[in-house]
């Protein structure tokens, strides 16, 4: 995925400070990062994607499950397991629907967090282009214009074939690849995938039945007119 990431920051001016906003851009999805609860208007972003809603923590401190199920959630509800948690000697990353806390039990742990942050973005990425196809299908739905649906099915497919991996990190990179594993299961990104797949082909095979109903009425038409005719 790399040659599909490109990531931008701010410079330093008279309203923020360098390096407070990161914009993740992925394939044909931008994701802006806003740190320390800095606002930031549209007009100075150089992408007009809206903020999402999600919440990023970066720590030394050694934190129960409880702090951090507040953190994240603002409630004690959060279970926290193998199923949203990697837990190793020199860091700690808890996931939640609304974002993840990325503990550092060591220094110079900055790098592995900035590897987090970009495979978060990508599954945000992932989860926003899942919900694009979503809503074009739902609304050929709405509309019965199937005949849009060739056009979504051949984009969806090229979009498959250059962006959209299981497994984008490398095997070589064991933790990278670990954490890439909770979030990929985490937030259900190959689920949303097959029932958009599955949505697909049904509206293909709900286009060839209106062809073929259109077929068999311009033969009736054509066998009466014969008829007509002798």
């Amino acid at each position: 995925m790399a040659q599909n990431l490109e990531i931008y920051t701010n410079i330093e001016d008279q309203k923020y400070a360098k390096d407070t906003i990161l914009i993740y851009k992925i394939f044909d999805i931008c994701i802006i990062c806003i740190k320390d609860g800095v606002s930031v208007s549209q007009e100075y972003c150089q992408f007009k994607k809206g903020v999402i809603d999600h919440i990023v923590v970066y720590t030394d401190e050694n934190m129960n499950d409880g702090k951090i199920s507040q953190l994240l959630r603002g409630s004690s509800t959060l279970k926290i397991d193998k199923s949203n948690c990697y837990d190793n000697p020199d860091i700690k990353v808890v996931f939640s629907e609304k974002g993840f806390l990325f503990q550092a039990r060591f220094n110079n742990c900055e790098s592995k967090f900035n590897d987090t942050m970009t495979m978060f973005a990508l599954s945000l990425a992932y989860r926003e282009k899942m919900e694009y196809y979503l809503n074009l299908t739902s609304s050929i739905i709405d509309e019965e214009n199937y005949h849009d649906v060739i056009d979504i099915k051949k984009d969806f497919y090229v979009f498959n074939l250059k962006y959209f991996f299981s497994n984008p990190v490398h095997y070589n990179y064991q933790q990278k690849h670990a954490i890439w594993k909770i979030i990929f299961q985490y937030y259900d990104i190959l689920e949303q995938h097959q029932e958009l797949k599955i949505q697909i082909e049904n509206l293909v095979d709900i286009l060839h039945i209106e062809q073929n109903q259109e077929e068999d009425k311009k033969e009736k038409i054509k066998e009466n007119k014969r008829k007509k005719s002798k």
